[in-house]
């Protein structure tokens, strides 16, 4: 169905892809693999047509995509499911955002409605159906792509760490629908970080270096276990010592005092409950993390503690005031990368410097520092921030807040589409600030909340189910998980 024969893609003379030579056939289920950076965005905008070889040929169905007018028929046979949710999304509804790729292919109106009711359902989101997007969390967004692509119902689905968003129980979910489709002749490309998205997968391919080689898929496995336990484990599931953390103290009197509930858009028909009672302290100088099933409430809540939003009632009190953006407290959103602005690295980093009024002299040496506490490459400082990958827009990011020295930073999964390097590189400096600054950390990643936290809060549909230590939260949990859909 795909060849790509001897293709070569360059940026600014740099070679991202080289050589590359590979048939993927009709109702195929292909994983691609790689690092932050290797080429997999790259590779997937060749498959349709969005990017153009420099050398070599991509053809789909024997149709190559450099000639124009096979575009829509290759167009119409690959549907592409990006990476940042809100790149993707068109309408202002659920139902408008999936209608209008229908309408582009002339789809009947009888069809279309039956498509949605399908997609929708397949996936567990028919009470999205009438809500307006920019109000939905990036994980429903997420689920609300991947059913506009569906509802399309092309030859083959190209994702693109489209899940990096999702809880355990909805990724879970979603490959499995995935699978179906694959076994009812639908070809399915999953690009992913995480190995367990893998497991149905004919072949894996791995892009390193320019090239794109096929991989053992329990090699991957094996070096995420390996590489990626907890601090002083061996792979495991657990910390080693874990009977230690119940000796942790109870929250001191300072920190922030959180009491709010919230409601987006009071009065008008698009009225969401987000949050509702919330009543949490964040201990002074610790790591609490922040857990819950997507739409459950996250990101209005870290939105709030950063004091970029007030809440519908209730307030935060961080450190006896109000949180003030920029300040005291920072915030990393979860697509970073929509509010650089900047036409390079450095000047993205020191903006925010300039703002805390942090001497000339002193900006240069707090940039390196962040940049070696990231572990992000000195090179790039005199590149556009444009031009890099997710992952490296995302460790810019959290380098440019690790830089201002903020008193509080609220981390909105930091990791999300991160390699296994770079998930490394994260943690470690979030470890190294812990202390100095206050951590709220926002994942899907249980074990790398479980690994840094002191303390931990479980959100489930805009209400606080669960505040305490890591013990107390292990004994909470236990058998539940799957339940709750965290």
């Amino acid at each position: 169905m795909i060849e790509l024969e001897d293709v070569h893609f360059y940026r600014q003379k740099k070679p991202i892809l080289k050589s590359v030579d590979i048939h993927i056939g009709k109702g195929e289920c292909i994983g691609i693999v790689g690092a932050n950076g290797s080429g997999k965005t790259t590779f997937t905008r060749l498959l349709n047509g969005l990017l153009l070889p420099q050398k070599g040929v991509v053809r789909v169905n024997g149709k190559p995509t450099g000639d124009s007018e096979n575009l829509f028929a290759i167009r119409r046979s690959i549907g592409i499911v990006f990476q940042n949710p809100d790149a993707q999304a068109i309408g202002e509804t659920v139902e408008e955002d999936i209608v209008f790729g229908l309408e582009n292919l002339r789809v009947p109106k009888p069809e279309i409605d039956r498509r949605i009711d399908k997609y929708l359902e397949i996936l567990r989101i028919t009470g999205l159906r009438d809500r307006n997007i920019s109000l939905l969390s990036g994980g429903q967004k997420q689920l609300v792509n991947l059913a506009a692509v569906m509802a399309m119902e092309p030859e083959c689905i190209v994702l693109d760490e489209p899940i990096s968003m999702l809880d355990s129980c909805s990724r879970k979910h979603v490959i499995k629908t995935l699978s179906g489709l694959n076994r009812a002749g639908t070809s399915i490309i999953l690009i992913t970080h995480d190995p367990g998205d893998l497991v149905d997968c004919s072949r894996v391919f791995t892009i390193s270096g320019g090239g794109i080689s096929q991989t053992d898929p329990a090699t991957l496995v094996a070096r995420e276990d390996a590489g990626f336990g907890f601090a002083g484990s061996t792979g495991s599931t657990r910390p080693t010592g874990f009977a230690e953390v119940a000796r942790q103290p109870e929250p001191r009197s300072d920190g922030t005092k959180v009491n709010v509930s919230h409601v987006y858009e009071p009065g008008t028909e698009w009225a969401t409950a987000a949050l509702t009672d919330i009543n949490l302290t964040i201990e002074k100088g610790g790591v609490t993390g922040i857990v819950g099933g997507i739409g459950s409430g996250k990101s209005t809540l870290a939105s709030l503690i950063a004091g970029l939003d007030t809440p519908t009632t209730g307030s935060i009190n961080m450190d006896g005031m109000p949180p003030k953006p920029g300040k005291n407290v920072a915030i990393l959103f979860q697509q970073p990368e929509d509010f650089f602005f900047e036409k390079t690295v450095r000047k993205e980093m020191t903006f925010g410097l300039k703002r805390v009024d942090v001497p000339e002299d002193e900006m240069q040496a707090r940039v390196h520092s962040a940049m070696l506490q990231t572990g992000l490459d000195m090179k790039i400082l005199d590149r556009s921030p444009f031009q890099l990958s997710i992952g490296e827009q995302r460790l810019v990011a959290l380098a440019s807040i690790l830089a201002i020295y903020p008193e509080y930073m609220v981390l909105d999964e930091p990791t999300a589409s991160l390699d296994l390097k770079s998930r490394k590189k994260v943690l470690d400096a979030i470890r190294g600030v812990a202390g100095s600054a206050t951590i709220i950390y926002i994942s899907h990643h249980i074990r790398d909340v479980l690994d840094i936290s002191d303390r931990i809060a479980v959100l489930k549909q805009g209400d606080l189910a669960f505040t305490g230590t890591k013990s107390q939260y292990l004994k909470w949990a236990s058998g539940r998980h799957e339940a709750e859909g965290w």
